[in-house]
């Protein structure tokens, strides 16, 4: 019998999402998130064999019992401070566990990554298929972010996503299938690393990370700056962009045409928009590839996004905004390599 105290001690936080959902139907694997119940980080820890929960000391906290999809900044902005209390509490902690939707998992990754500065890993991990369902892929998930969680090869390298026993960074993380159990996917460079049996293996370091002073969080008493996306497409005419100018948008990121072009009525309203102070950001709709700031854009006083999504890029720059950062250090913070 293993000592207690010596096993490493992860937290597992329970944020909802459809590891955490469960059907009456054993087929669901579409219907659940209307239809099914919500079980708590014990019943998602209960769903492992006693020898895999025998490997680790585990404190269980139900944060929250939503699909990730109403999840917003404001919920992650209370998530990163009980993780950053949680770590800085216990310093024999290895490292936190959070069990999240699939849907918006990408954003609350690099929400996270962008304001926690913890050496200890954060790992993230969610499922594509309910607990209920055949062959559910929430019990191995949750395995591989535990082992994830506690090694200690896995600290310094930021927020970590884990899911299909492969390791990736925050900020390169994408969910790439509606479905598919291989959802997540690095398009870019690859996985970080992979578990493979009971170890885990790192090929590689994150690129570089972006770091916001975690003062920002305090701004939540205020409200976030409000930043839309616009999804560019050929002859498109600009009125969705003068739209959210219209309702307040203190910033706009575009998901333009690869490999970072708009149509010219969407480039008319993005200028105008400019002229009255609206921090534009240029991303693209592709998976690979990164926004590159070439002369057009640097001209217009547009900042490229660099190898950001539209989605990532909005979180990055309403942090930004919240923190009254000029245009400069705007294009500073995201024209990282």
């Amino acid at each position: 019998m293993s000592d207690a105290a010596s096993l490493p001690f992860v937290t597992v936080i329970s944020t909802g999402g459809t590891i955490a959902r469960y059907s009456d139907n054993p087929c669901d694997t579409v219907d659940y998130a209307e239809i099914g119940q919500d079980l708590d980080s014990s019943d998602l820890l209960s769903a492992l064999p006693a020898v895999v929960r025998a490997r680790f000391r585990v404190r269980e906290i139900t944060f929250s019992q939503k699909d990730s999809s109403h999840l917003d900044m404001s919920q992650w902005a209370a998530l990163a401070c009980r993780i950053r209390d949680l770590l800085a509490e216990n310093p024999d902690m290895a490292g936190i566990v959070v069990t999240h939707g699939t849907t918006t998992l990408e954003e609350g990754a690099f929400f996270l990554d962008l304001v926690l500065h913890e050496d200890r890993p954060v790992v993230l991990v969610g499922a594509q298929r309910p607990a209920s369902a055949i062959s559910a892929d929430g019990p191995a998930n949750l395995h591989a972010a535990l082992l994830v969680a506690a090694c200690p090869q896995a600290r310094g390298k930021g927020v970590l996503v884990v899911a299909d026993n492969e390791v990736h960074a925050a900020a390169a993380v994408t969910k790439a299938a509606t479905y598919r159990l291989d959802t997540f996917r690095s398009p870019d460079f690859g996985p970080l690393g992979v578990i493979e049996g009971d170890v885990v293996h790192f090929a590689r370091q994150p690129l570089g990370r972006r770091h916001i002073d975690s003062a920002a969080l305090g701004r939540i008493a205020h409200g976030w700056p409000r930043v839309d996306i616009c999804y560019s497409y050929s002859g498109g005419d600009g009125a969705a962009i003068a739209a959210f100018h219209a309702a307040g948008a203190r910033g706009i990121v575009v998901a333009s045409m690869l490999p970072g072009m708009c149509a010219p009525g969407e480039n008319d309203a993005l200028d105008a928009a400019r002229a009255q102070g609206v921090v534009v950001v240029m991303s693209s709709q592709g998976s690979c590839g990164a926004t590159i700031p070439r002369q057009d854009l640097r001209q217009r006083g547009i900042v490229a996004a660099g190898r950001l999504r539209p989605r990532q890029a909005r979180i990055l720059l309403t942090l930004c905004l919240a923190m009254d950062m000029s245009m400069e250090r705007i294009a500073e913070i995201f024209d990282i390599s």
